[in-house]
């Protein structure tokens, strides 16, 4: 009679731990499925911000050239106008000495 008792006692454990295995193998499995798809979600967002980032720095890059070549095209002009504005106050500078020159010239005839 213990021995029978026993035997239940131990089988009905035994479905009880059978019971707790099979619901702790499906919210297992669950879990494990939860976190695949947080992996693949993980891989595809930094997929996509390579992807970002290559164009950015392709952005970039491209941004820099333009300031490049606008800072190129500046300097140009600065050298352009520089050289006109020297060019002008030469002129101004040599028109004014000969008027000068003149003036003195004629006040020194007619003293």
């Amino acid at each position: 009679m213990i021995q029978v008792e026993s035997d239940k006692f131990i089988s009905s454990r035994l479905a009880s731990l059978e019971q707790g295995v099979t619901v702790l193998d499906s919210r297992v499995s669950a879990l494990d499925d939860k976190v695949s798809h947080v992996i693949q979600m993980n891989s595809e967002m930094m997929t996509q911000n390579s992807e970002i980032m290559t164009q950015n720095h392709d952005n970039f890059r491209d941004m820099r050239q333009q300031m490049t070549d606008t800072r190129r095209e500046l300097k140009k002009s600065i050298r352009q106008i520089r050289g006109s504005f020297s060019t002008k106050c030469q002129l101004m500078m040599f028109a004014m000495g000969l008027a000068t020159w003149t003036l003195f010239m004629a006040w020194v005839m007619w003293a």
